[in-house]
């Protein structure tokens, strides 16, 4: 007998399995959800009896990751990122099933309602290429099923044999069922029991079992959403609910988040078709309903969720006080600046006054332009501020300033202003002024300068005038230093000048190649003083200023030394004078070896070689010089050490 009540049971339920199919309504929250998270985690032994490994996994083995390429002796494709919708870092689970049949993936799920729709779903891809086990790859086929805790088969289908494939393809696989009154557990497990040989490798996410009921759909105002607004808004948010038939008893229950919709908040009392939103000044809300059977609809796992709808309210464009503004007759009056933020600006005022420039201004202004001036500005999301102001015309003033004339540095000359009126006067920049807030101060600038003018009579009305001052630099000369030659050499002077529009010349222009060259060529017989002269042609003087030529008839080679340490005629040393350059300075014994070699003047022979000092006696030194224009000067001689 009681195998005959299982029978009939087992019966009942391979009905239920052979029309299972996918949902067509609306889901709810899943009561399953793997998404196999992200890290470097790994699964409670119960949940597969296959064995974690990291990397790619060997035959029997399987691993979590976001990131594998080169698997399978690099013949499976690059498995870069999850399925999981806005998981950059999410994981998937890469199976090697190879010869090894087994639970891919078992959980039991809790806290079911009796006669109520579950959808299961899960994505796969197939991982192997045609170049997998040398193109005869074993195709991997997936059993998926739902049991209850007593063994009873539910439903159950399988993904047939994944193909080859190019590049990963995450393909959807599920049904759904409708479990029996009383039924509130169940087993969910997927398997694999592969033929022998290469292959069956494969990867899935998104393993889920959610409610599945009637369509239900949510709008706001009559539309799908979202929904943003300003805060001052005045029509409230109407939420209304529709669904489609399935239900014997259905019970709705409108819901909230305020963190995006990671939680849900039942909204309490909130259990018609329609929801009037509680009015607020700022934040951003999701909203949906929800429908389940009326003795289920408490129960989160048994509830159908209908389209989110997003609202947020924006605050209100800052609101100013009303303002007084100042405008003064027959001068253009510029309106205050708008908010960037505006996409839209209207000035309204008197005399049919009206404009959307956000740099607004009246030309002319009358006495009769005095009156309220409203701007309304408009900003993203409907946010509208209007601000008053109230403008008054005053008397204006004007001013004038005489123009001026170029002065040479370090002389001044009276700026001369003119204003009808009574008025304060203030200058810019103050650099060289007497003072700034006189109309005629004397202007002693160091270099040319643009003065600006303000005045502002009793009534606060300002005018502004300009006037320049060009400055004339004063002329300066520098001739360069003093230069050293040998007679019959040549010399290059290093002169220098500066100053607005001058000439300049050299003198004497004897043994001078060019007198009006800024670097002329010398080449005296005797020592020489050369000036230069530079003058101004704008009136503003003259500068001169010498350099002297020392002519020598030869370079001074010492002809004894007597390296003692007394501290006098210690070193043989022959100085480089002027731009003359020492290249090469050698002394010879007389068994003819080099006992010194200098390269620059400001060395020195003590009469050592190699630490050792040498005895008295003629020693031949050999030199080397080049003069300022390039010459090269080769000397030879003798100089005696005394000891």
């Amino acid at each position: 007998m009681k195998l005959l009540i299982s029978v009939i049971f087992f019966l009942l339920f391979r009905i239920d399995l052979l029309m299972a199919q996918v949902c067509s309504g609306s889901l709810g929250d899943p009561v399953l959800n793997q998404t196999f998270g992200t890290g470097n985690n790994r699964l409670p032994s119960n949940k597969t009896t296959y064995t974690f490994m990291r990397g790619c996994p060997s035959k029997g083995n399987y691993t979590l990751s976001d990131f594998l390429f080169g698997c399978g002796n690099r013949t499976w494709v690059q498995m870069i990122g999850d399925h999981t919708p806005g998981d950059s870092r999410g994981n998937y689970m890469l199976v090697n099933a190879e010869n090894t049949p087994g639970t891919v993936y078992m959980d039991t799920v809790k806290g079911l309602c009796g006669s109520t729709v579950y959808q299961f779903g899960m994505w796969v891809t197939s991982v192997m290429s045609k170049f997998a086990c040398n193109g005869n790859a074993q195709l991997p086929n997936l059993k998926y099923q739902i049991k209850t805790l007593s063994g009873i088969t539910l439903a159950m289908d399988s993904t047939g044999y994944l193909p080859i494939v190019i590049e990963r393809e995450w393909k959807y696989f599920g049904f759904s069922i409708k479990t029996p009154m009383g039924i509130t557990d169940a087993i969910v497990s997927i398997t694999i029991n592969p033929p022998f040989g290469c292959g069956s490798a494969f990867a899935l996410d998104d393993i889920t079992l959610s409610p599945c009921g009637p369509t239900i759909s949510a709008t706001i105002d009559g539309t799908a959403g979202p929904a943003a607004v300003c805060a001052d808004y005045i029509n409230p948010f109407v939420m209304n609910a529709t669904y489609s038939p399935g239900l014997n008893d259905p019970a709705l229950q409108w819901q909230s988040s305020a963190d995006t919709g990671k939680t849900w908040k039942d909204i309490s009392g909130e259990t018609t078709l329609t929801y009037n939103v509680p009015h607020r000044t700022s934040g951003e809300i999701l909203y949906r309903v929800c429908i389940a059977e009326k003795e289920n609809i408490n129960s989160l796992n048994c509830r159908i969720a209908s389209n989110v709808i997003n609202t947020s309210v924006h605050p209100v464009a800052e609101h100013k006080a009303p303002q007084n503004m100042l405008g003064c007759l027959f001068k253009d009056f510029l309106f205050p600046e708008t908010d960037p933020k505006a996409f839209q600006v209207l000035w309204t005022g008197p005399n049919g006054f009206s404009s959307n420039l956000a740099a607004s201004f009246l030309p002319n202004i009358q006495y009769k332009d005095t009156g309220l001036y409203k701007l309304k500005e408009t900003f993203d999301y409907a946010c509208i501020s209007v601000d008053t102001f109230y403008l008054k015309v005053y008397p204006g003033t004007t001013v004038s300033i005489l123009p001026g004339y170029p002065i040479c540095k370090d002389m001044s000359e009276n700026l001369s202003a003119f204003s009808p009126d009574q008025v304060s006067y203030q200058w810019t920049p103050s650099a060289g002024l007497s003072s700034v807030t006189i109309a005629n101060p004397v202007a002693r600038p160091s270099d040319t300068t643009n003065y600006k003018l303000v005045v502002t009579n009793s009534f606060g009305c300002k005018d502004s005038a300009y006037v320049q001052i060009n400055v004339y630099q004063n002329p300066y000369a520098d001739a360069g230093p003093d230069k050293s030659i040998i007679l019959g050499d040549t010399a290059s002077l290093n002169g220098f000048l500066k100053g607005t529009a001058v000439n300049f010349f050299w003198s004497p222009s004897t043994f001078m190649d060019d007198s009006r060259s800024a670097n002329p060529n010398v080449f005296p017989t005797i020592d020489t003083r050369y000036t230069l002269h530079v003058s101004s042609t704008v009136g503003c003087g003259v500068a001169t200023d010498d350099a002297i030529v020392k002519v020598y008839k030869d370079i001074f080679i010492p002809n004894a030394f007597t390296p003692n340490g007394d501290g006098k005629n210690d070193l043989f040393q022959i100085l480089a004078f002027g731009n003359y350059k020492l290249l090469r300075l050698l002394i010879y014994n007389r068994w003819g070896q080099i006992v010194f070699n200098a390269l620059d003047s400001n060395k020195g022979w003590d009469g050592t070689y190699k630490g050792i000092p040498q005895p008295s006696g003629v020693f031949v030194y050999y030199l080397e010089m080049k003069s300022p224009i390039g010459k090269k000067i080769n000397k030879r001689g003798t100089v005696l050490l005394v000891r």
